[in-house]
């Protein structure tokens, strides 16, 4: 399949080719066609006067006057069955151009030219054209009045200009072709870098296209490539510490199962603090697990998740609910900021439950005794926030608190937040956060026509 495919060098060439090409020869075409449209016009008005003054005679029961020159442009000769000529003329002087009647002769009776059928024919020999017609005598049968027109200067000429168009059409041909490999070479060097470029990107290589280009679309696209670049290379180095820091986060819950169960098949741990372990580490391995394919499903796009207003104040208040055995074990009190009317959005129930969920987790695991959440729509915007009155976050570890794998203090395996800022940008929302000495506010904010 490949094979069958042209360059741009070959294909520009080709269509500028087969252009001029086609223009000369239809010039040619037309040309031609005009010009003998023009000689035989001219020869058969010509030939008709001549030969109408024949047929008066006759029809008025004359024999011909054959002591006349023939009337209009065109020459006359007696000629006989076996092409012989006879000159009647010349006790009158008309036999003057009587090289040129035995030319023409010679002319018919090489092509064996049949006399006497009526009508304007055209007869070529060599490099000369002539028109003729010609009448029987009917006072000498077998002797034939041929009157002819010699168009062999106009003939000429029209083969002249036609080999000037020939020539015409061939250094047309020549330049047009040069000119089409100049103009395919500049657009397909490029082109050829770019690819290059491509390919070594595909490679891994991610080296920025740094050559100026002239034309707009090319240059348009080498910053779209370099932008794409840019992308593809990010993407890479997170895809690479994202399996990284998995390797490591699964590795090392399967190190204390492993250690804690040969311990018990050693006899060296107790069997019920070594399973108590075992039974953490294999939830705390289940949830990693559970983010890392949930994190997958939103980048995915799954089409499994079914968007319908709700009400995002029931969505935080069973959330709350959920963990109120955990908020009353620590004496954590919970303040709500709701407004009175629903606040509707369109969104997948389960996505946005978890988010709150990781939201109040994350306060849950920092805050002194208050977590205050709100839910409002301004405008067109709805907002919700998670306030805590913990001791704040690091200014070092701001910058990275949404990165996967990144745990702060207290944190479990560094995937809630990132699941966080996914799920809210998947409904095409942000989420934002301030923090201080006094506690840390997770806010997120939605707008758009779902915000209604």
């Amino acid at each position: 399949m490949n094979g069958r495919k042209k360059g741009i060098r070959s294909r520009m060439m080709l269509l500028v080719g087969s252009l001029v090409l086609g223009v000369f020869l239809l010039v040619a075409l037309v040309f031609q066609v005009l010009m003998s449209s023009y000689m035989e016009k001219s020869a058969t008005q010509a030939l008709s006067v001549s030969r109408q003054d024949i047929l008066q005679d006759r029809r008025e029961d004359r024999p011909p006057k054959m002591d006349r020159p023939p009337t209009g442009r065109a020459e006359m000769v007696l000629v006989s069955r076996d092409y012989g000529i006879e000159s009647p003329w010349a006790e009158h002087g008309l036999d003057q151009r009587g090289e040129e009647q035995a030319a023409f002769v010679q002319g018919l009776e090489e092509q064996l030219a049949v006399l006497g059928t009526g009508g304007v024919r055209k007869m070529e020999t060599g490099n000369s054209l002539y028109y003729f017609t010609s009448v029987e005598r009917q006072e000498i049968p077998g002797t034939y009045v041929v009157f002819f027109i010699n168009m062999s200067d106009l003939y000429s000429l029209q083969q002249t200009i036609l080999m000037f168009l020939g020539v015409a059409m061939l250094g047309a041909l020549l330049a047009g072709t040069a000119i089409a490999w100049g103009i395919a070479s500049r657009i397909a060097g490029p082109i050829r870098h770019l690819m290059d470029s491509a390919v070594r990107m595909g490679e891994g290589v991610y080296e920025p296209i740094t050559e100026e280009f002239q034309d707009l679309e090319l240059d348009r696209l080498k910053q779209a490539m370099n932008e794409s670049m840019i992308k593809l290379e990010t993407y890479d180095t997170e895809q690479r510490t994202f399996f990284q820091n998995v390797s490591h986060e699964l590795r090392t819950p399967l190190q204390i199962i492993k250690s804690n169960a040969e311990g018990i098949e050693y006899g060296i741990l107790e069997g019920a603090k070594a399973a108590a372990v075992v039974r953490e580490e294999t939830d705390r391995l289940g949830g990693l697990v559970e983010d890392i394919l949930y994190l997958a499903r939103l980048e995915g796009n799954s089409n499994d998740m079914v968007y319908k207003r709700n009400d995002l104040r029931e969505i935080l208040s069973y959330t709350v609910e959920r963990y109120g055995p955990i908020l009353r074990k620590k004496g954590i009190q919970v303040e709500y900021d709701f407004q009175e009317d629903p606040v509707w959005y369109l969104c997948e129930e389960r996505s946005m439950e978890r988010a709150f969920q990781n939201l109040l987790s994350n306060a849950v695991r920092h805050t002194r005794d208050r977590i205050r959440i709100s839910c409002r729509r301004m405008e067109e915007r709805i907002l919700v926030a998670v306030e805590d009155n913990g001791p704040g976050i690091q200014d070092a570890e701001l910058p990275h608190i949404f990165e996967r794998f990144y745990k702060g203090a207290g944190g479990k395996h560094g995937l809630g937040l990132s699941i966080v800022k996914a799920i809210v940008q998947s409904h095409g929302g942000r989420v934002e956060v301030s923090t201080g000495p006094g506690g840390t506010v997770f806010t997120i904010l939605f707008q758009g026509e779902e915000a209604c």
